[in-house]
């Protein structure tokens, strides 16, 4: 599926334009049994003709509205270098250049759509935040995220919010605990006493991240407004520790505008809760677009696509299979 602007015309902007065009026809043909000359005839007809047209265009520019799917902003740079103008049902391998796990995520989500045979062209839109996309979703200017939400973010929503089935299941969200490669106190902390006393910057609307640092005692929560922002703080030494998936890089090196950070060796945090695609209940497309969605899933799924996508792009990593988890209670079993 290709990403595009516009949609094309949807049958309900089509049936209208008939329904306007069929009374103007009805009016043209009753003006003929009026005692108007030829020429006035030919001026009313030449004005019918022109409005039926401005009618169907207006009628067919409604229809074309696109689907909106909101995606953070600092994953499309990442995401258009990682497509490259490929075909997205030519995708068949999730790592190299630019593939983390937000990135594949986007990509896996207009696959199953299309797998599932939803039919309109798609439009990515940035958002503003994690919170502000879902709330744009349950209102219905967007149809859905690029990225995965988690179920207990999705839940109060239930009533503007489809949720489609899990895709992470609860314990299979691990990181890693990333800092500067110049930070030596920071490599040096690998066990969860000297994590803790560390700087860690998060964003106040990752619920899932707050929660975890809370639990695991940490107490220089630091809040940060985007991604971008908590890499600087950290090369800047404003800032120690994040968390942030594995990357299928040299090392599992994560780089951001030519800033490196790397895992603490041997130490990993497993996150409790399920995470799924949120889809508007609002969105006149939404119940179509959700019902694809789980065909799609059904496809891909069956086929080991999902996982694949999730191991090629380094968020289910087997070099850390053995490294210890800070919180092992939260491990999927």
């Amino acid at each position: 599926m290709t990403t595009v602007l516009h949609q094309t015309n949807s049958c309900l902007g089509q049936n209208t334009a008939i329904t306007k065009v069929s009374a103007l026809h009805i009016g043209a043909q009753s003006a003929m049994h009026h005692p108007f000359t030829r020429h006035q005839q030919l001026i009313g007809f030449v004005c019918w003709l022109l409005l039926s047209i401005c009618w169907l265009s207006a009628s067919y520019s409604h229809a074309d509205e696109p689907v909106v799917i909101g995606v953070d902003a600092d994953i499309l740079p990442d995401y258009f270098s990682f497509v490259n103008n490929r075909n997205l049902l030519s995708i068949q391998h999730y790592g190299g250049q630019s593939a983390r796990r937000d990135v594949v995520e986007l990509v896996l989500l207009q696959q199953a759509v299309s797998i599932g045979g939803f039919k309109h062209p798609l439009e990515l839109r940035a958002g503003r935040s994690y919170l502000r996309i879902l709330r744009d979703i349950a209102e219905g200017s967007f149809i859905s995220s690029g990225g995965l939400a988690w179920k207990d973010d999705i839940a109060p929503l239930s009533k503007e919010l489809l949720m489609s089935r899990p895709i992470v299941h609860s314990g299979e969200f691990v990181v890693g605990v990333y800092t500067s490669p110049h930070n030596q106190k920071a490599l040096a902390a690998n066990d969860l006493p000297a994590l803790s006393k560390l700087r860690v910057v998060t964003s106040s609307q990752w619920t899932a991240d707050i929660h975890i640092l809370n639990q695991l005692g940490f107490s220089q929560i630091i809040y940060s407004p985007n991604w971008v922002n908590m890499i600087r703080m950290i090369d800047a030494g404003r800032a120690d520790i994040t968390l942030a998936p594995f990357q299928k890089t040299q090392g599992m090196v994560t780089e951001v505008n030519g800033i490196k950070l790397v895992p603490i060796t041997g130490i990993k945090i497993a996150f409790a809760g399920s995470r799924h695609w949120p889809v508007s209940r609002k969105h006149p497309q939404g119940q179509a677009f959700y019902d694809a969605l789980e065909r799609g899933l059904n496809y891909m799924e069956a086929h080991g696509i999902i996982q694949q996508a999730y191991y090629e792009c380094g968020f289910f990593h087997p070099d850390v299979a053995n490294w210890t988890v800070l919180n092992p209670s939260y491990v999927a079993q």
